[in-house]
């Protein structure tokens, strides 16, 4: 829930903790994961039709409404709005869903553009990304044609520019997206 800007400095820092950091067991790591949405479509013309900024307003909304229920219900009221200020917002008709694509806090786009943000998210320091890839309101079309972008161009330029880390995740998220819908 972070622009791409801010994660960097927080990577530096975890890895210059982890540097002080006295293991509770004998397994240690140094390792950084995001989560994040992922959609790849032939062109952002495909975005209205394939319901992608909907499905992602679906997938805020859901998390903020567990959240608030089940991990945040302690907190006062003013400080569960802190936690998701994009709930009033939007409710007011303030916030734009599409800054989370341009904030750089999801991977959606065309091929190139997806690819991009992937190597952005290398070059900040991710080591792994967790990617959603069937969310919201995506129709399953538009799911499978994403799957077969990313796994013929993205994954393979990644591969081919060194970005190992970010090439890894997503094969592994198209696997695991292709097994789910079967």
């Amino acid at each position: 829930m972070q622009p791409l800007s801010t994660l960097k400095p927080l990577i530096q820092a975890y890895r210059e903790a982890q540097t002080r950091a006295k293991p509770l067991t004998s397994v240690t790591t140094n390792k950084v994961g995001i989560y994040t949405l992922v959609h790849c479509a032939e062109s952002r013309d495909d975005f209205a039709k394939n319901k992608l900024w909907e499905s992602m307003w679906w997938w805020y909304k859901g998390l903020a409404e567990f959240h608030l229920k089940w991990e945040f219900a302690h907190l006062s009221e003013e400080q569960q709005q802190a936690a998701f200020p994009l709930l009033d917002k939007q409710a007011r008709g303030e916030f734009d869903i599409t800054t989370f694509d341009k904030e750089d806090m999801v991977i959606v786009g065309t091929p190139d553009e997806c690819l991009q943000k992937f190597l952005k998210y290398e070059e900040v320091g991710v080591d792994q990304l967790l990617c959603y890839i069937n969310f919201g309101y995506l129709p399953h079309e538009a799911v499978m044609k994403s799957i077969e972008l990313l796994g013929t161009y993205v994954i393979p330029e990644l591969a081919k520019r060194g970005a190992g880390n970010a090439a890894k995740s997503l094969t592994q998220a198209v696997r695991e997206a292709e097994g789910a819908i079967g």
